[in-house]
């Protein structure tokens, strides 16, 4: 990774999030973190410390302060935002405030995405479909990627014109996805909400990298599937994996920032693991 990367990651309080900023934290090379959260704001730049007393945040509030922390070489290297993945105004709001900060931000990462939730498991036979469900999997998996490339394009936008990037450090629009979203990978069946809201994703992003090849010189978008990583989102599903698949976040996100580092202009458009080998779409 090059140094002085302002990065903008969206689900900072997930377990894949959250790990990704501890990380971060650690690397000099990251000058600035951009990090949101839907419910509860942690209380420090740690973000496994979240404070219980935290009420749900007023989304049409402007607070962009970053937390305090006890590690001065840390403190004020996040600035936790607000912002609801199914809202675009809540979408629009954040990154205007990003824009308040920064003129531009290197890497953008959307790590938010719903599996199951307490009503609903992912269906194991077609009579399971609920519509409202399935709905929310595309509202909450499929269509805030692109929500957000239409209002961070500016800020990458704004990074080329600078001119700092180039064919071996692109700027970079990643999202996470999962394997089971690949179509032709698919041989097990069942989780339909799941699978295709994925795999809208996995289509949505490999349109925009078309789209932005032809605007945005040296930028990369990927789609990355990070493998079975031990947070809520998979507790249940975890008996089958074998114990070297099953990554702790912390892993995760190392394996994750290695493959964001070595990727290249030429690469925009992949689908790629956690080892940052080449998944069929």
């Amino acid at each position: 990774m090059k140094p002085n990367k302002k990065v903008l990651l969206i689900g900072g309080t997930s377990g894949i999030g959250k790990a990704l900023i501890e990380r971060m934290l650690e690397d000099n090379k990251v000058e600035q973190i951009f990090a949101t959260y839907h419910r509860r704001q942690p209380i420090t730049n740690h973000p496994y410390t979240e404070d219980p007393d935290v009420k749900e945040p007023d989304t049409k509030a402007t607070d962009t302060r970053a937390t305090d922390t006890e590690n001065t070489d840390t403190k004020d290297k996040v600035v936790w935002l607000a912002m609801d993945v199914t809202s675009e105004p809540s979408i629009k709001q954040a990154i205007e405030q990003i824009s308040e900060h920064v003129d531009h931000i290197d890497w953008a990462i959307n790590a938010v995405g719903l599996l199951h939730n307490g009503s609903h498991q992912p269906e194991k036979a077609v009579k399971q479909l609920d519509p409202e469900f399935f709905i929310d999997n595309m509202k909450v998996n499929a269509l805030p990627s692109l929500l957000i490339a239409k209002h961070i394009k500016p800020l990458l936008q704004a990074r080329l014109k600078a001119g700092k990037p180039s064919e071996t450090d692109p700027a970079i629009y990643a999202t996470i996805s999962a394997r089971v979203g690949s179509i032709s990978d698919n041989k097990l069946g069942g989780w339909y909400s799941y699978r295709m809201s994925k795999a809208a994703l996995n289509m949505g992003m490999k349109t925009l990298a078309i789209e932005w090849q032809r605007s945005l010189k040296n930028v990369c978008v990927a789609v990355m599937q990070p493998g079975t990583v031990n947070t809520p989102l998979s507790k249940p599903f975890q008996a089958n994996v074998a114990k070297d698949r099953l990554f702790e976040p912390q892993q995760c996100a190392d394996n994750l920032l290695t493959v964001l580092s070595q990727l290249t202009a030429e690469d925009t458009g992949c689908f790629v693991d956690w080892a940052g080998k080449p998944i069929d779409w």
